[in-house]
């Protein structure tokens, strides 16, 4: 069996170059030293620490969570020895700024490492996601004292962040948060917080001797609803004249006890049991939900990002129990391995077409953003921007539920024992149940996707898309029959998506209830078609190569079951959205 997560480093490279390739990215001078000469050291440097520190860890985590103690929260046993490695090989500053102390590495290289990281251990791959996070924003919005005081440590890991945004009455509609601010008495600048957070991964924790929190809270003259919102910067422990720390008044009072990624101290936090937390102001007043959403964007990346490595473990630890497992006959005779079965190949062969057809996606987005960031044309510069803004709602919501559906069929090849605590791959179906709801439920994010990535825009970025998508299955080779489903089938689901987008873009003013009713099923629809996108890529680089290649006739393969398997999917999204409103529309809620 597996014992180790083991990186897919031939598979995550040939994912790299297409998404490097077919965004642009590869052509723009600033990234081609770190793509051609840079990235294999990374890669390789990253899977071997994924592979022999965080991996063997992560078992210990599950069963041996973090504990909250009167004098702090302590991690799961190797874990803060872990993240001294982590932070002493510089994995902290891979993609930060140049000017803050970071590698300024692309965000393609980051998304790789990034894979690695959540496959071999998702609980402790999210501190290090949330302090990248939190730089972003603090980059974009941080006034420069604070960047100059807090953005070196941040990028060293010297310290680490966390987003404290949720309350108790206040989940997805931060329009109810209760978190006051009021300016500090001694007219420095600087603001007293007063409040409770809930659900705060890496609240607190025993990594560093300071942690950078952004919190989201209310001033007193602030408007009511989400426009009477600021961001604040309030570390566990303030920093003197001196360099010294001081204790701020803010604190984690508990850990909940969860299903999954249960070595991430997931706290209550309480701050202004005293005097008050000390802030300071992020962005402008009353703008705090403009900066967080820098923050959300990268982190709903983040979430894409640790979802592909879950199923990408799912299918290492699936694949070897298929060839050690003896159970059954076949025509080679009795007692044989399970992956000799066509129903288990088929299980297989579902998570393997699901997983590198995330990884597409994910890689493609995450090279889209860097388009956005290093191309010196602007035009091009907006149109990668706006093409990143729509992929990321499906890359946070289809991949993460690909993965649990991945995890899902992990469990089932293992049988029974799959379904016991001392099995990995229960934990990583566990794990994998996160993704569809934190950082924005998928459903949130399937309404961020119609409503304003479609609708507003009346369908430009998402046309844009559809074209390339289309050029891609037309220039699979016309001579490979064994292509010509993937070819046929994205073409037509190409159009009709094109042609039902036009038609809720039309409608959507006059029927309420039609976002709604939709929009999950509009996401998975143009998610299951975006897998197309990345294997009709695939598949034409792989039926270039010779005959005898066995990479290349795997990949083939692969191309095909998705064709036949996966992308037919299609038909029963385009069913419900066509279906509109009406069915759920007329059911009274009382009356379910």
């Amino acid at each position: 069996m597996t014992k180790t997560y083991d990186a897919p480093l031939a598979h995550m490279r040939f994912a790299l170059d297409h998404a490097a390739r077919e965004s642009g990215l590869a052509s723009i001078p600033a990234a081609t030293e770190s793509l051609t000469e840079v990235a294999d050291s990374v890669l390789e440097s990253a899977s071997r620490f994924a592979g022999e520190v965080l991996s063997p860890l992560n078992p210990i985590g599950d069963r041996t969570p973090a504990r909250c103690t009167p004098e702090g929260v302590v991690t799961s046993p190797g874990f803060a020895e872990a993240y001294a490695r982590f932070r002493a090989d510089g994995w902290t500053a891979l993609a930060a700024p140049i000017d803050a102390g970071g590698m300024g590495l692309p965000s393609l290289i980051a998304a790789a490492t990034g894979e690695m990281w959540a496959g071999a251990n998702l609980a402790f791959a999210m501190c290090p996601e949330v302090a990248a996070g939190a730089i972003h924003a603090l980059t974009h919005h941080a006034p420069q004292e604070l960047r100059e005081r807090y953005l070196p440590a941040l990028v060293s890991g010297e310290w680490t962040a966390s987003m404290a945004l949720t309350e108790p009455q206040a989940g997805s509609d931060l329009s109810m948060l209760r978190t006051r601010a009021e300016p500090d008495a001694s007219g420095d600048g600087s603001w007293r917080l007063f409040g409770r957070k809930i659900y705060i991964s890496w609240g607190d924790h025993d990594f560093t001797d300071n942690i950078v929190h952004l919190v989201l809270a209310r001033t007193p003259d602030a408007p009511e609803g989400l426009k009477g919102i600021s961001l604040f910067l309030v570390p566990k422990r303030v920093p003197g004249p001196d360099g010294a720390l001081h204790d701020n008044d803010i604190r984690a009072i508990s850990l909940e006890h969860k299903m999954g990624i249960r070595a991430s101290p997931t706290c209550a936090m309480v701050l202004g049991e005293r005097d008050g937390a000390r802030g300071w102001l992020v962005g402008r007043l009353h703008e705090g939900l403009a900066c967080t959403f820098t923050m959300m964007n990268e982190m709903r990346l983040g979430v894409g990002i640790h979802s592909l490595g879950l199923s990408e473990r799912a299918l290492q630890l699936a694949r070897a129990h298929a060839h050690e497992r003896h159970q059954g006959r076949t025509i080679a005779g009795p007692n044989r391995p399970i992956i000799e079965h066509a129903d288990v190949r088929r299980m297989l062969l579902q998570m393997k077409a699901l997983t590198q057809a995330a990884r597409g996606l994910v890689y493609t987005t995450a090279a889209t953003l860097d388009v956005a960031r290093l191309a010196e044309d602007e035009s091009v510069r907006t149109a990668a921007a706006g093409r990143a803004s729509l992929l990321t709602p499906v890359v946070k919501a289809w991949v993460s539920e690909s993965a649990f559906e991945v995890a899902s069929l992990g469990v089932q090849i293992h049988g029974g024992t799959g379904y016991v605590d001392d099995a990995e791959i229960s934990q990583i179906f566990r794990d994998a149940r996160i993704g569809p709801i934190f950082e924005g439920t998928n459903y949130i994010q399937a309404q961020d996707l119609l409503n304003r990535k479609v609708i507003r825009e009346r369908g430009t970025t998402l046309n844009a898309l559809l074209d390339d998508i289309h050029k891609a299955a037309e220039h699979l080779p016309e001579d490979r029959a064994e292509l010509a489903p993937l070819r046929t089938q994205t073409l037509q689901v190409c159009a009709r998506l094109r042609d039902a987008a036009t038609g809720i873009v039309e409608t959507a003013f006059t029927d309420a209830d039609l976002v709604g009713s939709v929009a999950y099923h509009f996401l998975h629809w143009l998610g299951t078609l975006a897998g197309a996108w990345q294997w009709c890529l695939y598949a034409r680089s792989a039926a270039a190569r010779p005959e005898n290649d066995a990479t290349a006739r795997a990949t083939l393969d692969a191309a095909v079951f998705y064709a036949a398997h996966i992308l037919p999917r299609a038909l029963m999204h385009e069913a419900i959205v066509r279906a509109g409103s009406a069915p759920i529309a007329r059911v009274p809620p009382g009356s379910i």
